[in-house]
């Protein structure tokens, strides 16, 4: 190969409290740090890494600020490793979606496999008790067709969406489910579909689900969330006073 064609990239160099916070993510992947364990003091670690405390401070910060580790004051105080949590998962759809890297057809697209998934995982292993509470979640929307409901049924929206995730026995699955649910919900929040024909469309997912019918619950899943994305599409075409 002609050495003149090769193109290196430079080399970045790595910040001192970015390889701390390096360091601290190991030991968490490793298992050797799990959610509710406590780090070492800022003084301890400066010293077990040799770097100055200030490093240590900015490098816990971050990993604060990135959802990794709880900060808390105190004579009980510290850093502690968190839960689990997909709220930086919806944080970082949502910004996607306003900065037009993603577009309401890729996120439609992207449920719609998701969700295939997840109602296939479902109908096999959701408990009657689950199945239970998915039915009443979507009863208790059947009298939520004022404006006055609005904030009620959006509510039975994610809640839809997080019993049915949750019926998976599959926790990546709830997290996703969750994040990209609670980002539709604040893109099309203000965009009022007809609850009547969501209430329908969701009863005849019922029957399937309760059924266990994979193919015909995926099936009428899908339909609803493409004609919720084609009722937001010629809503958003519409004049501002318009779009209720």
């Amino acid at each position: 190969m002609d050495a003149n064609v090769l193109d290196f990239q430079p080399i970045q160099p790595v910040r001192t409290f970015e390889a701390v916070e390096q360091r601290i993510r190991e030991q968490i992947a490793s298992g050797r740090l799990r959610p509710g364990d406590k780090l070492p003091s800022e003084r301890e670690l400066a010293e077990q890494l040799r770097v100055g405390r200030n490093t240590v401070r900015e490098a816990l910060r971050s990993l604060e600020n990135a959802g990794v580790l709880s900060l808390t004051r105190g004579v009980k105080g510290g850093a502690f490793i968190r839960e689990g949590s997909n709220l930086r998962i919806t944080q970082a759809v949502t910004d996607l979606v306003a900065l037009g890297s993603v577009s309401l057809d890729d996120l439609t697209e992207l449920r719609i496999h998701l969700l295939d998934a997840v109602v296939r995982l479902a109908c096999e292993r959701a408990t009657p008790q689950q199945i239970a509470e998915l039915d009443a979640v979507v009863q208790s929307t059947k009298d939520a067709n004022d404006a006055a409901s609005e904030g009620k049924r959006l509510d039975a929206a994610l809640e839809f969406y997080r019993l049915l995730a949750a019926a998976t026995q599959n926790r990546a699955f709830a997290m996703m489910v969750a994040s990209i649910g609670e980002t539709v919900v604040r893109l099309l929040g203000t965009i009022s579909y007809p609850p009547e024909k969501l209430f329908q469309a969701r009863c005849r997912f019922m029957v399937h689900f309760q059924a266990r019918d994979a193919d015909a619950a995926c099936k009428e899943l899908n339909a609803l969330l493409v004609a919720l994305r084609d009722h937001a599409k010629r809503v958003s075409r519409k004049p501002r006073r318009q779009a209720v």
